[in-house]
């Protein structure tokens, strides 16, 4: 079974990655955008993801699966912190 900890820091991780890309796009540009909902949706599984393991306790299978999906969230969000433009460009 994989640490708890290890899968919540992973989407804490790239909920701060997002809000930092999310933060740093002008004001005017700020809408739903895929950085947003990546960014709900890590913040998201980061608060439901201890409840779920409190309910169903010593679910191997699940935990890898979020532990595959933590590191498939956190590379998409540096994926889209590389492929940000320059603030200039906005």
């Amino acid at each position: 079974m994989v640490p708890a900890t290890l899968i919540i820091l992973l989407f804490l991780g790239a909920f701060l990655l997002t809000l930092f890309q999310y933060v740093m796009i002008d004001a005017k540009r700020r809408i739903l955008n895929l950085r947003f909902l990546w960014m709900v949706g890590a913040a998201g599984v980061a608060l439901c993801y201890p409840l779920y393991i409190f309910k169903v306790p010593g679910d191997r299978h699940t935990s890898w699966l979020f532990l595959i999906l933590g590191v498939f969230w956190m590379l998409t969000a540096y994926v889209l912190l590389r492929r940000m433009p320059p603030r200039e460009t906005y």
